[in-house]
């Protein structure tokens, strides 16, 4: 049944029991004494039963984990005003939204806006950032003691400060747990894969007199999918050909293959040109596929392809969290609590290093002696092999670690009666430890590469015999063919890479509010809000990409661009500190008439001077109408900044390797990109409206629905302008070289020459103050449940029903100033319209629930100047289904559960980036949203004592 929260909650929302619904829209609550408590409020700092006129959902752990049991942000992204969030970001090579260089984790995102808008909180504080860019893993959060999440989805900036743009999500703890409780699970996919284990213990209670500790541990751990092969979508290779024009559209191109490249070599000039080398130094014919609209790539054929990446990062969790609080006195209450977390990804498959051009000297004594001898007749000393190496980049796997440490300390009373004060401190630590286990040395690559026999006959590196000690160590290596590399070889190759990056953040605040004096309509609330943070970012690294190559001694032809094979990162450090202060009031207007039951307005301003960009202003006004009980409107209009992260300012400069498809000169190749932070970056603005309703009729209890329409308008947007982008390289192209963007562009001939000679050398990646994005649409909540004994005696059983809808039609984003206008509303990884709808029944000890989500229909881009061929992607369902059994031994309250999720086994839809199309088998074939696992199986055990 529909329960009204205490003044605890303050009338914001309505909570339900364990059986019972648990996403709510605010509703009014009645009155109670105040008593001290640490009261957690979401959307405001005034604790007197306000109702806040910015939306606010509600949902209770129970819930969310009954039809989700991995995690609780895993079950929150599937509520339709949650899109565009990063889970397991890096697990798609390189396509994730989260962290740049983070591999696994779950980053909340409102509105695909995403997570750096989204303020994360844990009991109405912010949470420490745990990535390079200040955004924050919720993974990291304590579960066992997470009693609900509240969404505020609307600016609140001028209450919580900077992030706060499309809203926040608040996970509020149960400080007042009081026995002991665990839980187990187990799952594993349709597939017989991705395996998970979940195991976690809490207990609670009273301790010298008037103190309280409460503690939980937890562990989650999931194996993840290992290849993209493993999925019949993954393994037919599925890219865009074409050039997204008219005359050459996009096509989406099944079976896709390299014809420019195989995995043993494919011999690019000399006699053998055109043949391959296959098993040990074999020379065979070469079958190039059918060709398709994109240079580079055909259809089947010998060509080699980007296999053995993983599909799902492998995840491994283990969090604890401890809090104990003390009453000092009736007034005053001190606590402090201490949370850490290690989450790891292990054994990730994700090196992706382009084809490589190697020359082949003659009398290189890998070479089949029939080959040698063709070489000598022609006279020919050398000749180049393409070679996609994927039996050296399996050998390579990446390993991450992010480690959190964060501590809380307050006190928290009253004085003179109606004020409540609240002063803490928290310090905050997260490191993340990246290692990339044998990645190649291309300096020892070509000297190992460049073999020859010493007088004695022995096969050695040429470099050992011209320059004796230049490479020491030096281990000939034997390239022609597949996995023919020795073991001696791949150690003199290959090394260890690493970066550490270390997050601190120190954060002082301090609130008081209550009530100032009443006017003629009621009390007149106020709160004042101080806040200070200090933060800094430091990040090491024993492998710069900014390091030059030395390939002094070695006989090359075309020779490397940098030292290490797979992506590394620079080192950087920054750091800044920023001081607020802000005000909040509630000022009822009427009360009590014919129409207005209560008509009362909500204002907040803040004032924000960060050392790294100056000052801001935010500020926020609202209304609340209620012209009868069952009725109320509610309005809002605010001013809301994001300031740029730490790594937004001040990242090192890195260096990337990429495959393009350049339209100038028609070449499908290997680019360097260059990016790096922007020190003069200011914050972004925007400017957030939302009007609603909500109707709790009398003559219909426990019923309610609400409707919400929100816009929001972001200026001076931090936005990247990435040389390597399509739509960037199509619009310098038809300006003739003419756009400012080409500037960041990089080639070495004039823009005139077409040839395959003017390839661009580098393009660079840099974030600036330039975009712009716009998005409106509505949200509609409703939710009904009665016990059927209350319509006939002769029907049993308690009945729910829930529906959240999301319509979202509009995300514009101008990304540069002379950029086309996309819309990704509706288009591939954000469906315009989402629908999350839930049917439970209860019956004496069983109760089931069903969860059906509605992703509609999806475009394939929503930029006008890119065509594509093809129907849009259609509209999916996917499943969710719970069963619990509820039961007693020895006197302790126990569930057995069984979940099944996507319980009809829905594929995802398949529309991979045009970034990139040059690199078959590379980046995420699904579109974000959907499910890449399949049909999933959890049971376990909940128990309470």
């Amino acid at each position: 049944m529909i329960t009204k929260l205490s003044a605890a909650l303050c009338g914001s929302a309505s909570l339900l029991a364990l059986a019972s619904p648990a996403l709510a829209q605010q509703v009014p609550a009645a009155a109670a004494p105040q008593q001290l408590e640490e009261v957690v409020v979401t959307g405001t700092h005034i604790r007197d039963g306000f109702t806040a006129p910015t939306p606010v959902t509600v949902a209770t752990a129970a819930q969310l984990e009954a039809t989700t049991p991995s995690t609780i942000p895993d079950a929150l992204n599937k509520l339709p005003q949650f899109a565009g969030s990063a889970i397991n970001a890096g697990s798609s090579n390189g396509t994730g939204g989260g962290p740049p260089s983070v591999y696994v984790g779950n980053f909340l995102s409102l509105r695909s806006l995403g997570p750096v808008r989204t303020l994360i909180l844990m009991d109405g504080r912010r949470v420490p950032p745990t990535t390079l860019n200040g955004q924050v893993d919720t993974n990291t959060l304590p579960e066992m003691l997470t009693q609900r999440v509240d969404v505020v989805t609307g600016g609140a900036s001028a209450v919580y400060g900077s992030d706060a743009v499309t809203g926040v999500v608040n996970f509020v703890l149960d400080h007042k747990f009081t026995g002991l409780k665990a839980e187990a699970q187990t799952g594993i996919s349709d597939h017989n894969d991705a395996p998970s284990t979940k195991l976690g213990i809490a207990g609670g209670g009273d301790v010298f007199d008037r103190g309280h500790f409460i503690w939980s541990y937890e562990h989650y751990q999931n194996a993840g999918i290992k290849l993209h092969e493993d999925r019949g979508y993954g393994a037919a290779v599925p890219v865009y050909t074409g050039a997204g024009t008219a005359a050459n559209p996009f096509v989406l191109t099944q079976n896709a293959r390299l014809s420019t490249a195989a995995y043993g070599g494919l011999v690019t000039s000399g006699p053998f040109k055109g043949q391959q080398f296959v098993g040990t130094s074999t020379l065979a014919p070469f079958n190039p596929g059918t060709p398709t609209k994109t240079n580079g790539i055909a259809v089947g054929g010998d060509g080699a392809y980007y296999n053995g990446l993983s599909l799902t990062a492998p995840l491994r969790t283990d969090q604890g969290f401890g809090r104990f609080e003390y009453d000092f006195s009736d007034n005053v209450k001190g606590y402090v609590q201490v949370n850490g977390t290690e989450e790891r990804t292990a054994n990730e498959r994700s090196a992706n290093a382009p084809p490589s051009p190697f020359t082949i000297y003659s009398g290189n004594p890998y070479l089949p002696a029939s080959a040698q001898a063709q070489l000598t007749a022609a006279n020919v000393a050398s000749f180049t092999v393409s070679r996609l190496s994927r039996d050296l980049a399996l050998d390579s796997t990446l390993n991450q670690t992010t480690s959190t440490f964060n501590v809380t300390t307050g006190l928290t009373g009253t004085v003179l009666k109606d004020y409540v004060w609240d002063v803490y401190y928290t310090h905050g630590e997260a490191r993340v430890r990246s290692a990339q286990d044998n990645n190649i040395n291309y300096p020892n690559l070509y000297a190992a590469l460049d073999a020859v026999r010493d007088p004695s006959g022995n096969i050695v590196c040429r470099v050992s015999i011209t320059n004796p000690g230049l490479y020491p160590g030096c281990a000939p290596i034997n390239l022609l063919g597949t996995n023919t590399a020795s073991a001696a070889a791949k150690a003199f190759i290959y090394g260890n890479t690493q970066w550490q990056a270390l997050n601190k953040i120190d954060d002082f605040a301090a609130t008081i509010s209550g009530v100032a004096f009443q006017n003629w309509a009621g009390p007149v609330s106020v709160a004042l809000n101080y806040e200070f943070r200090s933060q800094s970012l430091v990040e090491t690294t024993n492998a710069s990409p900014l390091s030059t190559p030395v390939t002094t001694g070695i006989r090359l032809g075309a020779a490397p661009t940098s030292v290490w094979s797979y992506a590394t990162q620079a080192a950087q450090q920054g750091s800044n500190n920023v001081w607020e202060v802000g005000g909040e009031t509630i000022f009822p207007l009427l009360h009590d008439l014919p129409l207005v039951d209560k008509l009362e307005v909500n204002g907040a301003v803040r004032y924000t001077d960060y050392s790294s960009s100056g000052p801001a202003t935010t500020w926020k006004i609202g209304l609340n109408y209620e012209p009868i009980p069952d009725v109320r409107f509610r309005f809002s209009e605010s001013r809301d900044i994001r300031a740029p992260t730490l790594a937004d300012l001040y990242s090192g400069t890195t260096i990337s390797i990429l495959n393009v498809n350049d339209p100038h000169t028609g070449v499908n190749g290997v680019i360097k990109v260059q990016g790096g932070g922007n020190p003069n970056l200011v914050p972004e603005v925007a400017r957030t409206s939302t009007a609603g309703v909500v109707y709790t009729p009398a003559w219909l209890p426990r019923f309610s629905v609400s409707f919400d329409y929100y816009n929001i308008l972001i200026a001076n947007a931090i936005g990247a302008i990435n040389g390597a982008n399509t739509a960037i390289l199509q619009e310098c192209e038809a300006s003739g070289g003419a756009s400012p963007l080409c500037a960041t562009i990089v080639r070495p001939l004039p823009f005139s020459d077409h040839t395959a000679a003017n390839f661009p050398t580098l393009v660079y990646n840099l974030n600036q103050n330039i975009a712009q994005t716009y998005t409106h649409g509505f949200d509609v909540e409703a939710h009904y449940d009665v016990n059927l004994t209350d319509i006939s005696q002769t029907l049993p059983g308690h009945v729910d029903l829930r529906l959240l809808y999301s319509h979202q039609p509009v995300l514009k984003t101008r990304s540069y100033p002379t950029s086309q206008l996309t819309n990704a509303a509706g288009v591939a990884g954000l469906s315009a319209d989402r629908v999350t709808s839930t049917i439970g029944y209860e019956l004496g000890p069983v109760s089931v629930n069903w969860q059906a989500r509605y992703l509609s229909s999806q475009a394939r881009s929503g930029n006008p100047l890119q065509i594509y061929a093809g129907p849009d992607l259609p509209a999916i369902w996917y499943h969710d289904l719970n069963v619990t059994y509820r039961f007693k031994n020895a006197g302790h309250d126990l569930q057995a559960f069984l979940v099944v999720n996507n319980l009809f086994d829905q594929a995802p839809r398949i529309s991979p980036s045009t970034t990139f199309t040059g690199i078959p088998g590379f980046g995420s074939q699904y579109v974000t949203g959907d499910d890449p696992i399949g049909r999933y199986y959890t049971v376990g055990l909940r128990m309470r004592y």
